[in-house]
């Protein structure tokens, strides 16, 4: 992968807003890497970095899986470059038990993005 001409790297982060000490299942993955299964215990994060590519076409895809044998989940498109994006930003997003929300470090507010399956 070319790294952008800026040298900086967009942050996805994840963040286990369970209840009832609930654990929460990620998987993230793009076209060029499989960042693989993590398991969050209650209120943890997990983050990872990246840079966009030369190209204009870096995704990365998560999985968050909740319940019972992780049965309950929802996939959704975590980033998508495209060039009303600010290269380096921040894309955070909480599991919380009526859905995913997500906030930047330009809009604090959560807004609910979506619902589990």
């Amino acid at each position: 992968m070319i790294d952008n001409a800026y040298g900086l790297k967009t942050t996805v982060l994840i963040r286990n807003g369970l209840d009832h000490k609930k654990w929460l299942k990620v998987h993230c993955k793009s076209k060029d890497d499989n960042l693989g299964d993590k398991y969050l215990g209650p209120g943890k994060d997990y983050h990872f970095n990246f840079s966009d590519n030369f190209w204009g076409t870096t995704r990365f895809g998560c999985t968050l899986s909740k319940g019972p044998d992780y049965k309950i989940s929802k996939t959704f498109d975590a980033y998508v470059q495209d060039g009303t994006k600010p290269h380096g930003g921040s894309y955070n997003y909480i599991a919380k038990d009526d859905g995913i929300y997500h906030n930047t470090l330009v809009k604090f507010k959560l807004q609910k993005l979506y619902d589990w399956q």
